[in-house]
């Protein structure tokens, strides 16, 4: 097997113990599904942009959270009427955990992807 390094960044993204509290009281059914001590099997990697440095990431970031914001919370509540006002930067740090990696590695070449 070959290593294809990919030249974009990934935003590995899992929702927060805050979502999922909050997930749970909008739905008491989810607390079923929920392991508060292991949440990887939440987690959701989003690719992004190449960027030169790591600082141009964050504020791309900060630029471009909504459709993640809204990704993330629809998944745990569908009716946005029950979602928090005014969305803003602050919700998507309080409703995921994340981290910003730009070493992304793909173990298929561009081949895997095209339809025959």
């Amino acid at each position: 097997m070959e290593l294809f390094d990919i030249n974009r960044y990934a935003l590995i993204l899992t929702p927060s113990e805050a979502l999922l509290r909050w997930a749970i009281r909008e739905d008491a059914s989810l607390e079923e599904e929920i392991d508060f001590d292991d949440t990887s099997d939440l987690t959701t990697v989003y690719l992004l942009p190449d960027f030169d440095e790591m600082e141009e990431v964050e504020d791309w970031l900060e630029k471009n959270f909504m459709p993640i914001l809204e990704n993330l919370l629809s998944e745990w509540v569908e009716d946005d009427k029950a979602w928090p006002a005014n969305l803003a930067f602050n919700h998507f740090e309080k409703f995921g955990d994340y981290t910003i990696t730009n070493m992304v590695i793909d173990t298929q070449d561009a081949a895997y992807d095209q339809e025959d």
